[in-house]
């Protein structure tokens, strides 16, 4: 994948992707984010519901819609009018390949406690995740509310990327803000990619 603004909102939307296959019942909540990848900070909201995500991240000209129960993803682009067409690449619930259960790792927490995030009382705890029999292992912070059955905080152990929830709002989503683009053009990420080449070269010009 070459466009540099979708590798941004994928990072984002790998976990809530590992958030959709980790809920166990119905989720229907708004939010604003906040993710930071080094110097970098990127804001947005996100709508949800138990097996459907989206994501509009400020700046980016771009919208993410994760569909968990069709196991797609569209990456829309409102001034273009054009929308991109992903595989889902999370795991569901009850998903195997080639009839074997997915290897999603042997995973600890290990709890550090309490601590306040975002005016919240959270839980912290270290995260690892173990892979090969534990011949290699992720590991990162996250924070957890009560109620909330996914981190409202996750950090990488150097700080160096961190993604956090706040403002969240607990109610159901209007199902159109997860339907497929209408009146858009579906296009590939070779052409998504000349579109940008093109839009480059005519700002150099100016």
């Amino acid at each position: 994948m070459k466009n540099k603004t979708i590798r941004a909102t994928l990072c984002a939307a790998l976990l809530i992707a590992t958030a959709l296959a980790s809920a166990s019942f119905a989720l229907d909540f708004s939010a604003e984010f906040v993710e930071k990848e080094g110097e970098t900070t990127r804001k947005g909201k996100i709508y949800m519901t138990a097996e459907k995500s989206r994501f509009e991240l400020d700046g980016s000209g771009e919208i993410e819609v994760t569909r968990a129960d069709k196991k797609v993803m569209w990456l829309v682009f409102p001034k273009k009018k054009v929308y991109v067409e992903e595989e889902f690449f999370g795991a569901l619930p009850g998903d195997a390949t080639n009839g074997d259960p997915k290897d999603t790792g042997d995973l600890s927490r290990e709890d550090l406690g309490y601590e306040i995030v975002d005016t919240f009382r959270l839980r912290k705890y270290l995260v690892t995740v173990k892979y090969n029999n534990g011949e290699t292992q992720d590991q990162y912070y996250e924070w957890r509310r009560n109620g909330f059955p996914i981190p409202v905080k996750m950090q990488s152990l150097n700080g160096e990327y961190a993604y956090e929830y706040k403002k969240i709002k607990f109610a159901p989503q209007d199902p159109n803000l997860f339907a497929e683009p209408k009146g858009y053009r579906k296009i590939g990420i070779e052409e998504l990619d000349e579109l940008e080449t093109v839009k480059q070269n005519k700002t150099k010009k100016k």
